[in-house]
């Protein structure tokens, strides 16, 4: 038998790649219940996870000292952040200057309540709480309740001191130079208001600006000069 001649090769059925069987796509309700399980602990654990870190944050808040003692509950709205303590602490005593170069001390105003603010000119929320202190002063007999304004300028910035307050009447001008009270008290930032009773024992501080013209500034202050 001849060969086959080239134009019947030529009209030779090609060679066809077999196709891939379909497949079709089942759903598996096991499957899927599987990865909404695992999507769900993952959700409740990181929930435990967060609410675990804010319990550790209030454990270490009331053991900081922060929020202790029978102010505690005074620690709210614009003084969110007001630390108190469980029983009152003893303040080492400093000397500073009043406005007109007379030394005195911190004991020196016992028997009244002292709203004692540290400040300086060069401290922006310092000169901007300023004016609420003026109207805290306003409030109450300067007799039972003293603000002390202690700005920690230097001597060269008296006069600069001195016109700051000037605009935030009846406020006086106290300087402490020498800044003492930030290494004696332990202070960390300006401004910080150091609140005593009138045994010129620290009941409560705050670090920061503040409104001291507010009601819960007010109901704080009535609490600690309460007999």
């Amino acid at each position: 038998m001849g060969e086959p001649s080239d134009e019947n090769k030529d009209k030779a059925t090609p060679e066809t790649v077999p196709a891939a069987p379909e497949t079709k796509s089942r759903f598996n309700p096991w499957i899927f219940g599987v990865l909404l399980l695992i999507i769900a602990a993952s959700v409740a654990g990181g929930w435990l996870l967060r609410q675990a870190n804010s319990d550790k944050s209030a454990i270490a808040a009331s053991e900081d000292g922060t929020a202790q003692g029978p102010l505690k509950a005074y620690a709210t709205g614009t003084l969110s952040g007001l630390i108190t303590h469980a029983t009152p602490k003893p303040l080492e005593d400093i000397s500073f200057l009043d406005g007109e170069g007379n030394p005195l001390k911190v004991s020196d105003f016992k028997g009244r309540v002292v709203v004692l603010n540290l400040w300086a000119t060069w401290c922006t929320p310092c000169r901007v709480e300023l004016p609420t202190l003026a109207a805290l002063q306003k409030a109450y007999d300067p007799d039972v309740v003293y603000v002390l304004p202690l700005s920690i300028d230097k001597a060269a910035d008296i006069e600069k001191a001195r016109e700051e307050l000037a605009m935030s009447p009846p406020l006086p001008l106290y300087i402490d130079s020498e800044v003492q009270g930030l290494s004696k008290w332990s202070v960390a930032g300006m401004p910080t208001t150091l609140i005593l009773n009138a045994e010129g024992l620290e009941v409560a501080r705050f670090e920061g600006e503040a409104d001291w013209n507010a009601p819960e500034v007010k109901a704080l202050i009535d609490a600690i000069k309460a007999p």
